[in-house]
């Protein structure tokens, strides 16, 4: 993912609605159960703050030249 997000909003919702799928799958919830529910009981993050911080991760790395 770090080669490609430059915080382009529709590509954010694209992953975010792909996740929120794979969370219910996983969980097996319905759709009525809150999105951060899920994302809380798995302990994952909303998708602009994950690709947030694999762009700060890949920069640090960018520029330490590894």
């Amino acid at each position: 993912m770090e080669t490609f997000w430059d915080g382009q909003v529709e590509m954010r919702k694209i992953l975010q609605v792909w996740i929120n799928r794979g969370l219910r799958k996983i969980l097996g919830a319905v759709r009525t159960i809150p999105v951060n529910a899920m994302l809380g009981e798995m302990g994952m993050k909303r998708v602009e703050w994950e690709l947030e911080k694999k762009v700060v991760r890949w920069g640090y790395r960018l520029t330490r030249g590894k």
